[in-house]
């Protein structure tokens, strides 16, 4: 289950990204340039509320938090290392002891975590 949320976290850290882009005058040129059709906008939003109404109420509030302080609000943990700001991630971590089912946050950052490869 917290597999199936944390995909969906990703996907929609993805969206946002994307329509961060497409903002953004320069990068929506380059894109035209290189062929793709731009006209469809509203697509990315679509799939931004498809992926919404999936997600648990509570954590997608708190992906939300993390979004308007952070652009990626989820963070890779390697090492123990959180590779959003770099600090370890203490010894009792879930993400460190290898548990998959849980969701956890940076204590630092605050960013949502996951080990690469995992999903």
């Amino acid at each position: 289950m917290q597999d199936n949320q944390l995909r969906l976290l990703m996907f929609l850290q993805d969206l946002l990204m994307l329509k961060k882009e497409m903002e953004d005058f320069q990068v929506v040129e380059k894109y035209e340039e290189m062929g793709f059709d731009l006209e469809k906008k509203e697509k990315i939003e679509e799939a931004i509320r498809e992926v919404t109404g999936q997600l648990d109420a509570e954590l997608h509030h708190r992906f939300q938090m993390i979004a308007n302080k952070y652009d990626r609000p989820l963070a890779p943990v390697k090492n123990g290392i959180c590779y959003g700001c770099f600090v370890s991630a203490p010894t009792g971590s879930e993400l460190i002891t290898q548990r998959k089912d849980v969701i956890e946050f940076c204590n630092h950052c605050g960013r949502i975590l996951y080990q690469p490869g995992t999903l």
